[in-house]
């Protein structure tokens, strides 16, 4: 299965097919996250190209190491 490309229905739901057979602690958690995403969705004020740009980024690894983020949040927190 190929996650860089837009995945169809049926690819989505042979995954959530599987999840179903995976230990009820690790379905959990899907579950809270898609409930994340779900939550998030309702304030998605993101185009669908802003998000395909953020994927490609993602994909090449184009985003803020862990520690770049954290050392932005630091330097915020206490202002």
């Amino acid at each position: 299965m190929c996650y860089g490309a837009a995945m169809t229905k049926d690819q989505v739901k042979a995954i959530l097919d599987k999840v179903l057979t995976w230990p009820e602690d690790e379905q959990e958690r899907v579950a809270r996250f898609v409930r994340e995403i779900e939550r998030r969705r309702g304030d998605d004020d993101i185009t669908d190209d802003e998000w395909k740009l953020i994927a490609a980024r993602a994909q090449r690894r184009e985003l803020a190491s862990d520690e770049e983020v954290e050392a932005l949040f630091n330097r915020y927190r206490g202002a």
